[in-house]
């Protein structure tokens, strides 16, 4: 695992900060980059094609189904990871999330959410 960029959105700057250093401290993380606004993120998103997303569930709108399957369609072989209040929005995955990430949870939670996800890419971003 090396070299792995991250997007994390969310209009949340507690969560930006917090999570962002967690994950930057994480091996293989080449970079770690947070916007607040989905429209931005599409772009971003297009252009960079990172092996992660956190996407919080506020940022998705009405229809957080229809925005993940756009994002999938920018970027296929992104990993995405939703940031939730709690496990409301299980029935997300595995079409639309690979992960449901409640906000709060521990580092080493965290941690083992990244490892799991970078795992089930193969070689894809390495």
């Amino acid at each position: 695992m090396k070299n792995i960029e991250i997007l994390i959105v969310t209009r949340s700057v507690v969560l930006q900060q917090g999570l962002g250093a967690l994950l930057e401290s994480l091996p293989g993380i080449s970079s770690v980059k947070a916007i607040s606004e989905l429209t931005s993120a599409y772009a971003w998103i297009e252009s960079h094609q990172p092996g992660i997303i956190f996407i919080d569930l506020d940022v998705l709108g009405k229809n957080p189904e229809t925005a993940l399957a756009k994002i999938l369609t920018f970027s296929p072989r992104t990993r995405r990871a939703v940031l939730v209040n709690d496990v409301e929005k299980v029935n997300l995955m595995p079409k639309y999330a690979e992960a449901i990430v409640i906000k709060g949870i521990s580092p080493s939670a965290v941690t083992s959410i990244v490892t799991n996800l970078l795992s089930e890419e193969g070689d894809d971003h390495e």
